[in-house]
This record gives structure tokens, C-alpha cells and sequence, in this order.
């Protein structure tokens, strides 16, 4: 009796893996392709951005598109460092000397502030150019992008080892300094 239970529990233990093994496989390959579409989708998305020198309602609408074309929902990130460059002045007396320096002042802007200028509570067409986020050659542009919830794979996979995976599967960071201004 207790070699047939031994028997029955293998048999089942083997059709499990074999078919959550390759299930498992495919999934993990379903993954790695979401992965490159949204570094693809994001680095085309920057590099536009930097090239250009300004987000349009339509460019970004495009992006989240783009990116949740592959089945997942992401968070997105949006960051823009602005550079400003003042000139360093003494006072000597009563006049201005210009001393020969430059202070460099950043400030950053994140997503919320970029959004509000994309899609303002006004209906204004998509058109207009006031619902276009500009920014100065020089200036930096971030993107960052990570999945909220949980792919097949990474679910599969915490049900066989009992784990509870919290880290995004799918994370993407892109970005770099404004190359042009075509405003």
C-alpha cells in the first residue's frame, strides 16, 4: 500500500513539472519580450523628446500605448531637470564687476508638472501649442518605466518556490541631455 502511494504522489509530481516547467519557460520568454518593446518604446520616446526639444499630448499618448501593447499595466516616470546658467558679479564700491564665473542653478520638474501642461483641465485641442511641455537645449530628460503588477511568469514562479515576489519584472530607465530645440 505504501509503495503505491509513493508511486501515485512521483506520477503526480512529474505531471506538474512537466507541464509548469515549460509553461514556466514560455512565460519567462513572453517577459523578455515585453522588456525589449518597452526599452525600445522608450528609448524612441526620449530620443524623439531630446531631439525635438518638446513633448506633444499625442507623442506621449502614442508612447503608453506602445508600451501597454504587451498585455501589462506600467508606472510611469517623467523627469525634466531644467539648467539655467547665471553670471558671477562683485560688487566693488558702487559698480558691478562680472568675475569671471558662472553659477549653474537646476531645478527639477517631475511628472505631475509635465502632465498638467499635456492635458490641462481646459478641453484644448490637441493642436494648440500651449498643451506642448517645451525644454532648452541642455536640459535633461528622464524616463522610467516599471510594471505594477505581477506577469504570468513571476507569478508561476513564486506558486512553485512559495515566495512572494515585490520587485518589478520589467523595469527601464532612459534618458539624457536635449539635443535641440525645433519649437
Amino acid at each position: 500500500m505504501e509503495r503505491t502511494l509513493w508511486k501515485i504522489l512521483a506520477f503526480l509530481i512529474c505531471a506538474i513539472l512537466l507541464f509548469l516547467v515549460p509553461l514556466l519557460n514560455i512565460l519567462e520568454r513572453q517577459d523578455d519580450i515585453a522588456y525589449n518593446i518597452v526599452l525600445a518604446e522608450c528609448n524612441r520616446f526620449v530620443d524623439i523628446c531630446r531631439d525635438t526639444g518638446f513633448i506633444t499630448p499625442d507623442l506621449y499618448t502614442d508612447f503608453v500605448s506602445r508600451i501597454n501593447s504587451t498585455g501589462n499595466t506600467y508606472q510611469i516616470g517623467l523627469s525634466h531637470v531644467k539648467r539655467s546658467v547665471y553670471p558671477v558679479y562683485r560688487q566693488t564700491g558702487s559698480t558691478m564687476v562680472f568675475s569671471g564665473e558662472y553659477e549653474i542653478i537646476r531645478v527639477n520638474k517631475g511628472e505631475e508638472e509635465i502632465l498638467k501642461t499635456l492635458f490641462p483641465q481646459n478641453s484644448a485641442s490637441v493642436l494648440d501649442k500651449s498643451r506642448r511641455y517645451e525644454m532648452a537645449m541642455g536640459d535633461l530628460f528622464f524616463v522610467e518605466v516599471q510594471n505594477k503588477g505581477k506577469t504570468m511568469a513571476v507569478a508561476i514562479r513564486d506558486m512553485m518556490m512559495f515566495t512572494n515576489t515585490k520587485s518589478p519584472c520589467i523595469f527601464v530607465r532612459a534618458g539624457g541631455m536635449v539635443r535641440n530645440e525645433a519649437y
